[in-house]
């Protein structure tokens, strides 16, 4: 944590300092920002539900480029690198109950995922506070709600026999689904004045997908000679799929049988960014000025 804040404080030292050179490039406004920030992803499917699970705490971060069009109205490119898991041993209680009309039997269920991905979005975002003139003179705090389109890759893997086992290519429900999903990202942040030209920006953003399987489960248990049949008959991958299929003879219960729910089809998967950023306001020759040796030397006339 304490390197985290060291590299937050160098990066802001330098980037205001380059910012801050010059009383007239001051004056003029600047319509591109470079943010960069940290934070923690919550994902919430069907190995996790928020509502009856609460939060998890898994790490992102993320980097992106800001264009101002006009006094409230803003463009902004994000990549993220986020991270996130579930599973069903979190759920602590043995008793059953109903989560969207279906029963809740996780622990029997005993599945398990960790996904590391990358989403790269495009976003409107649109101040509450206009700034009618330069940058300089933005107000303190300005709220912001921010809403766009993006692609995040999907690769969900489970911990087994020592090792992380990729899921999407084994099929378990017997379903193929795709490495890459579209993502519709919705949130809210608030922008915090810290410098001239650095703002600090606390952000909360919903991640509304296109797919069931961000953690591998969707629908029924399936039967599992049909693995033989898709991967062939004693082949590794066939019983790699077999094993994963089904866990539940490993959390000391009975072994489910086709047709026993294993997910619930009705609602798409999601997930969460939370994250604190810095925003730097580029000055139009802020990449010369930061990489200038004239920089380092003091001028004399």
């Amino acid at each position: 944590m304490k390197k985290v804040i060291f590299i937050f404080l160098f990066i802001f030292s330098i980037v205001d300092t380059v910012n801050a050179q010059g009383f007239y490039s001051s004056r003029r406004d600047r319509t591109t920002m470079l943010s960069f920030g940290l934070g923690l992803s919550n994902y919430n499917g069907d190995l996790h539900d928020v509502i009856y699970d609460g939060l998890t705490a898994t790490p992102n971060a993320g980097i992106g480029l800001r264009k101002k069009l006009g006094s409230q109205l803003s463009f902004r490119l994000d990549f993220n690198w986020y991270q996130i898991s579930g599973a069903d041993s979190s759920n602590q209680s043995l008793r059953t109950r109903e989560i969207a009309g279906r029963v809740d039997s996780r622990r029997k269920r005993n599945l398990s995922f960790r996904s590391n991905n990358l989403e790269l979005s495009a976003m409107f975002l649109f101040n509450l506070v206009p700034i009618n003139n330069s940058y300089t003179t933005r107000p303190i705090l300005n709220p912001y709600i921010f809403a766009g389109i993006g692609l995040s890759t999907n690769n969900p893997k489970t911990f087994y026999e020592g090792d992380w086992v990729p899921l999407r290519p084994l099929q378990t429900e017997l379903t193929p689904y795709p490495g890459r999903v579209m993502v519709i990202p919705i949130g809210f942040g608030v922008r915090v004045k810290a410098t001239e030209s650095v703002d600090i920006l606390l952000e909360a953003g919903y991640r509304r997908t296109f797919t069931d399987y961000l953690d591998d489960v969707s629908t029924d248990h399936v039967d599992k000679s049909q693995f033989d049949v898709l991967f062939g008959e004693n082949t590794e991958k066939s019983a790699l799929a077999k094993a994963l299929t089904d866990r539940s003879v490993e959390g000391g219960f009975e072994a489910s049988k086709p047709g026993d729910d294993r997910g619930n089809p009705l609602k798409n998967d999601s997930y969460y960014i939370f994250q604190i950023r810095l925003e730097m306001y580029l000055g139009n020759n802020f990449i010369q000025e930061l990489f200038s040796p004239s920089r380092k030397q003091p001028k004399f006339r």
